[in-house]
């Protein structure tokens, strides 16, 4: 099938043909690749707890052992069903156990149970893995590629309707001038602005979203409160996490908006760490970043740059996506878990 493009991507994304056995996604834009990934994995395994029928490689699992992933593609489940096999990669460092699994497909020895769901980042042309999905016809690749001002307006306008909102002409142009082009973040920061205004499960009857109620929540000292929480997070620096939190709280911020600023942070510390490790340098890896690293950041952001490996970004979103479904879910009290894994990232600076 090798590489969809445009409307073939979301058709694929909506209902995956069961013929295809392993798949690539990749691009510079990071939220829409996870988005993307996660919703062709909740179709063969909606719980991605399940020990059983979901597992997550990384980089590190298939270096000594590349036939790992063709292992774990063709194991056969204890529960029955079909099993989710996948990896976040950094680019060439799956390139060998991938091209087994490709190989086995092509040949025929290799008979999946389930699929191999590759997520990477932004992939050259002449990367090894890019070319490898998109020259073989038994597998596909699908490229995320940053959103333009058309598709963020698109998703604020569906996400709106879900909740029978609608947005003012001028608080739809605000919000789309506001947001950067990752999908990742514009989602989230579309979600606040649903929460601030009220879902429908608690709201009598449709609204509209003003121009105030944007300048409210994307342009306000909450924001700027949840930022400094989630810097002091990334820098290790508990006693300003600390006030950062309070201030946050004080200043009327949610849980999951405090929760939703640590994961922009990480994700872009990501972003730009696998930016490094495909050989750019930290200044250009910066300026790569949409939205760029604002100049009067750079020096800080630069030192979390050093400091932060991919790993350890990885276990603390995934620290952030813990807290976000305990505080949503588990009826706990909502700000403590998110303060927990504020601190438990904080933590991890050594």
């Amino acid at each position: 099938m090798t590489a969809l493009k445009g409307k073939a991507i979301d058709a694929f994304v909506a209902k995956r043909d069961p013929k295809v056995a392993a798949i690539l996604v990749y691009g510079p834009d990071l939220g829409l690749a996870r988005e993307r990934a996660d919703k062709i994995a909740a179709q063969v395994c909606p719980d991605f707890k399940d020990p059983f029928n979901y597992i997550e490689l990384s980089d590190a699992d298939l270096k000594s052992d590349p036939a790992r992933l063709s292992d774990e593609a063709a194991a056969l489940s204890m529960m029955g069903g079909e099993r989710v096999v996948r990896i976040r990669t950094t680019g060439e460092s799956a390139a060998a156990a991938a091209r087994l699994v490709v190989e086995g497909l092509e040949g025929g020895h290799l008979k999946p149970t389930g699929i191999v769901l590759i997520e990477a980042g932004d992939l050259a042309k002449s990367s090894g893995l890019r070319k490898l999905f998109e020259g073989s016809k038994a597998v596909v690749a699908l490229p995320c590629y940053a959103d333009a001002a058309a598709d963020v307006r698109a998703i604020a306008s569906d996400a709106a309707r879900a909740e029978d909102l609608r947005f003012d002409n001028e608080a739809l142009d605000l919000l789309v001038a506001l947001l950067g082009e990752d999908r990742g973040v514009s989602r989230s920061e579309i979600e606040k602005l649903i929460l601030y205004k009220g879902p429908k499960a608690v709201r009598v009857g449709p609204a509209t979203i003003t121009l105030d109620d944007v300048r409210a929540v994307l342009v306000d000292t909450v924001s700027n409160a949840a930022g400094d929480a989630a810097s002091a997070a990334a820098d290790g620096a508990q006693a300003r996490l600390a006030r950062a939190l309070h201030r946050s709280a004080n200043a009327g911020a949610s849980p999951i908006g405090a929760v939703r600023a640590l994961q922009r942070e990480f994700s872009r510390l990501r972003a730009a760490r696998q930016l490094i490790a495909e050989g750019a340098s930290a200044e250009a890896a910066m300026a790569r970043l949409r939205p760029p690293v604002f100049f009067m950041e750079k020096r800080a952001f630069e030192a979390r740059l050093r400091r932060w490996t991919l790993p350890k970004i990885d276990a603390a979103l995934d620290i952030l996506l813990e807290a976000e479904l305990g505080a949503k879910s588990t009826g706990l009290p909502d700000a403590e878990i998110v303060e927990r894994a504020a601190f438990r990232i904080a933590a991890m600076v050594a």
